[in-house]
This record gives C-alpha cells, sequence and structure tokens, in this order.
C-alpha cells in the first residue's frame, strides 16, 4: 500500500521535474513503510533525512526554472519551499527528541505534495507551457 500514487494529473509538463516528484513520492512511500512497519529508528531517520535532502534538490531545480525565466510568482513559491522545508527539520527534531511523529509526519507530507503540486506548482505549468519550456535547459 502507497501512501501516494502517481497520476498523470500531478504533471507539471516538464519531464525532470516530473521524475522528481516521482522519485520524491517513492522516497516518501519508503518512509511509509519503515514507520509503518516499526523497521527501527535509525532506518525512519535515514529516511526521513532522504526525504528532506531529495527535496532541497528538487526544490533548487525548481527555483532555478523560476530564476532563469523570471518566474513572477518566484518570492511566494520560494517562500512555500522554505516553510515546508523548516516544519520537516521540526519534525526531524522532534523525532531525535524521541518524540513519537509518525502519523502527523505522513499526514502533513501527504497534504503537503499534493496541496502544494496541485495549486503552487500548477500555477508555474502555464507560465512555461507559454515560454515553450518542457525539459530543463
Amino acid at each position: 500500500m502507497k501512501i501516494i500514487e502517481w497520476h498523470e494529473k500531478f504533471s507539471v509538463g516538464i519531464k525532470e521535474i516530473d521524475d522528481q516528484h516521482k522519485d520524491l513520492i517513492e522516497i516518501l512511500d519508503a518512509l511509509y513503510y519503515a514507520m509503518l512497519k516499526a523497521k527501527g529508528s535509525e532506518l525512519v531517520e535515514t529516511t526521513l533525512e532522504k526525504v528532506l535532502q531529495y527535496t532541497k534538490t528538487h526544490f533548487a531545480t525548481e527555483e532555478l526554472l523560476f530564476k532563469k525565466y523570471s518566474y513572477p510568482e518566484e518570492k511566494a513559491h520560494k517562500a512555500e519551499h522554505d516553510a515546508m522545508l523548516k516544519k520537516v527539520m521540526a519534525f526531524q527534531r522532534d523525532f531525535t527528541n524521541g518524540e513519537l511523529i509518525g502519523v502527523d509526519l505522513m499526514q502533513f507530507l501527504n497534504s503537503w505534495f499534493v496541496e502544494h503540486l496541485q495549486t503552487t506548482d500548477y500555477r508555474y505549468v502555464e507560465f512555461f507551457k507559454k515560454k515553450g519550456i518542457s525539459t530543463l535547459p
């Protein structure tokens, strides 16, 4: 059972970003599985770190595109990215301090991923389509 299934409705029309979104779904599923099956705090901690690092890489990719093509909502979009990273780092800190974060973390990541993708990310889809961008430069 996966926490998030990839659907074409998630596509932003830029192959590399879609591929990163798919990879992130796989990492989120690995985290969900590790927590669900109580695979041990070390695996959960490692996988949570992987979520954080991959998310930073993905956000950097999007933000580079925004800057390169002068995306008008760049600052607002980046602010959402920063807020998400701050929240995940808080979950990571809480986990390290022995707090139970499983349900809250997975609910946050699941809802954030889907909502951010279908609202904030979709706002740049039309912008990049008009510029003829379907692949990273």
